[in-house]
């Protein structure tokens, strides 16, 4: 018998195995620098979003709106635009679960300012990619502003 045909199988499903685990760390690796790649576009989002509100020339750039918004409502606009940012952030990150971010959200859209804001937005968020996270996010705000239109007290306890 030869030794050595024994042992080709063994050591053909070990080169199997490890090729799996080193495309397995591969895939991780991509999803950790996604991760990053996110975290550094939000906080440089954020950023610029503080620059333009401590400097009403800065934030002459970012009035994309309809309407005419006053400079003191603007910086209102932007300090909720980051309020929904960062929440979108940790929807796409996963560290809010859907149950944790509708409850953040209910919280968020109780303030008259951000159904204002929201409503200048609304021509924003027609170019969403249907079905993107963040698509789906204003989706759910959406609903959660009409409602909160409609019932005024406590449309956000249920």
């Amino acid at each position: 018998m030869d030794v050595r045909g024994c042992g080709q199988p063994r050591g053909a499903a070990a080169g199997l195995a490890f090729g799996a685990a080193v495309a397995a760390l591969m895939l991780q690796q991509r999803h950790l620098h996604r991760r990053a790649d996110l975290a550094d576009k939000h906080r440089l989002q954020f950023d610029l979003l503080c620059k333009a509100m401590d400097d009403p020339e800065l934030a002459a750039v970012l009035d994309t709106y309809e309407d005419e918004v006053r400079p003191e409502r603007q910086r209102q606009f932007l300090l909720a635009n980051a309020l929904y940012q960062n929440l979108l952030h940790a929807y796409r990150l996963r560290t809010t679960d859907r149950a944790e971010t509708l409850g953040h959200l209910r919280g968020i859209c109780q303030s008259r300012i951000f159904r204002a804001y929201w409503d200048a937005t609304r021509h924003h968020r027609q170019s969403l990619p249907v079905g993107s996270q963040e698509r789906r996010l204003a989706e759910l705000v959406d609903e959660i502003v009409a409602r909160a239109s409609e019932e005024r007290d406590e449309w956000w306890v249920a």
